[in-house]
């Protein structure tokens, strides 16, 4: 074999080894884990659908491709408010949680709106949540026992006002039909003597036109994204306090399976994400507000004064839901107490002493 036959054998001696080891590297290289996301809620850009999307895309990114997702809103997957079932059985690996569908199930998860006047402020909200659930096990409790491992809880804004008249004194919502929604709002509004109606969003932009109701109380970003502005031309900030009604979390037997840097992976995220939710909401507010102001709306402030009046002609509602949930032999006492006092510790000042005889 003369020289130039021997350098001819040793290239393609070469070749083959690069393309053997090229196939052998596709060969090892696992295929993505495909994993569905199941939500009640409609997609983004619906604030805690945005805020879950942005975790779910930051996971398979930051994960190098061994992630892909498959999202089902509003309830593509199972009907809207099944998530749980479907998270607990694995025909969603992971899914938000929509606590108020499930006050039967999940009755200690929905503490957040059996108290009048909370925090307007998400961070703090979102840092007390995650206190109680670190806390408390028998709170944990709750989910765990549906099989689901606790990833994000995540917040919606303050509830506030809109009306077709000022509203900005107690004696301002005598007579007021005011749609409305939930177990616990409906009570708070009639107790100053406000005609509070049961009524969903979708359907309240015509019932302001045709004058079924004159105002509804909602985070504002949700008002000015329904555009009842086009109707209501005050809005009152009440800061009624924000909301927790949805908690992402992963399927128990998904989660013990998955790699152990893929899970300190997707908690990491879920700490940015906490505070994605925070700022998102700022930023929503202040987009409504100036959408307010654009379409002619006067804003109010209700004086803290007439808060302490409203808060007085209420029944001590953090307290009856305690007895309640004591009644069921559950943790209310510790869950309420604790999250008022943490509350106050951050510095939250309430128009009252809620659960004054439990502490």
């Amino acid at each position: 074999m003369n020289q130039r036959d021997l350098w001819t054998v040793c290239g393609i001696i070469v070749i083959l080894c690069v393309l053997w080891t090229a196939i052998s590297g596709l060969a090892g290289t696992p295929a993505p884990m495909k994993l569905k996301f199941t939500s009640p809620l409609a997609p983004p850009p619906f604030l805690v659908s945005e805020t879950v999307k942005w975790w779910a895309d930051e996971v398979a990114k930051r994960s190098g491709g061994r992630i892909e997702w498959e999202f089902y809103w509003m309830g593509a997957l199972t009907k809207a408010g099944e998530e749980l079932e479907a998270v607990q059985v694995g025909l969603a690996h992971v899914g938000s949680i929509a606590a108020p569908y499930y006050a039967g199930k999940l009755p200690l998860s929905n503490w957040n709106y059996a108290v009048p006047f909370g925090p307007g402020d998400a961070k703090m909200i979102l840092e007390a949540t995650k206190r109680l659930f670190q806390e408390i096990p028998e709170l944990r409790g709750e989910l765990e026992r549906y099989h689901q491992k606790i990833l994000i809880p995540l917040v919606i804004d303050t509830y506030n006002l809109t009306s077709k008249r000022p509203i900005v004194k107690v004696d301002d919502f005598k007579g007021l039909k005011i749609a409305s929604i939930g177990a616990y709002h409906p009570k708070i509004l009639n107790a100053i003597g406000a005609s509070a109606i049961h009524m969903p969003v979708a359907e309240r932009y015509t019932a302001l036109q045709t004058g079924v109701i004159e105002a509804e109380f909602l985070p504002w970003d949700i008002s000015y994204a329904y555009k009842y502005q086009d109707y209501n031309k005050h809005a009152t900030w009440v800061d009624m306090g924000a909301a927790m009604p949805t908690i992402v979390t992963a399927n128990q037997t998904f989660w013990n399976k998955l790699p152990a840097d893929l899970q300190e992976l997707m908690l990491s995220v879920a700490d940015e994400a906490m505070e994605r939710n925070a700022e998102l909401i700022k930023s929503r507010r202040e987009e409504a507000i100036a959408g307010f102001k654009a379409a002619g709306v006067t804003l109010h402030d209700m004086p803290f004064e007439e808060r302490v009046k409203w808060a007085e002609a209420l029944s001590d509602i953090p307290g009856e839901w305690i007895r309640e949930m004591e009644g069921k032999k559950l943790a209310g006492r510790r869950v309420m107490v604790r999250y008022l006092e943490l509350l106050e510790d951050m510095g939250h000042k309430f128009p009252r002493k809620w659960a004054a005889d439990y502490r």
